[in-house]
């Protein structure tokens, strides 16, 4: 572990800190997705997410590693559509992002790649005897998006990720559209 962050400290210590853009992102994502199961349909649930981001060159050019740390909700709903019963069910991750960003110009920015999403919390309500089980950790969602500065410190980014599989015992094909906050700290 010491020689890994070693190792990543030289790399980033050997780009050049003008070309490396860094900060903060906050904001909110609607999270959909589908439950597994006889009579039960899957209601869009509203998440948040925050952390550090980084976009390091990988050329003299416009390609960048995007990478960082973000705290991620991916909650959703499930309904009984005979009872009515619901069922919130709430699993948090902690994101690193593995994309690649093309950046033509300062102010805009496409990129794709995937998340390594870990769980780190996981719970239900509505149901005494709800449970969620065999949470896939780590998952990675595909993503892709777009990032629009307003200024060199302020911008927004633009989202949407998705995982085809299985997230839990009887939740998967989870989606979701975002928009976050960016503050550059560079």
């Amino acid at each position: 572990m010491k020689k890994c962050i070693l190792v990543l400290s030289l790399f980033i210590g050997s780009i050049s800190q003008a070309a490396m853009d860094y900060g903060l992102e906050i904001g909110g994502r609607q999270q959909s997705g589908e439950v597994f199961g006889a009579n039960f349909a899957a209601n869009a649930q509203f998440g948040m997410q925050g952390g550090l981001f980084a976009h390091i060159p990988m050329d003299q050019g416009t390609t960048h590693f995007r990478t960082g740390l973000l705290y991620t909700q991916r909650p959703l709903q499930s309904h009984n559509i005979i009872t009515g019963e619901e069922i919130d069910y709430k699993l948090d991750y902690l994101d690193v992002p593995l994309q690649i960003l093309f950046k033509p110009q300062e102010k805009f920015g496409l990129y794709f790649g995937m998340n390594a999403a870990i769980n780190i919390s996981k719970s239900c309500s509505g149901n005494p005897n709800c449970n969620i089980y065999d949470v896939d950790t780590p998952y990675f969602p595909f993503v892709f998006g777009a990032i629009f500065k307003f200024n060199p410190r302020v911008g927004m980014h633009f989202y949407f990720d998705g995982a085809g599989n299985e997230v839990a015992q009887g939740l998967g094909d989870y989606k979701a559209v975002g928009l976050n906050v960016m503050f550059s700290l560079d």
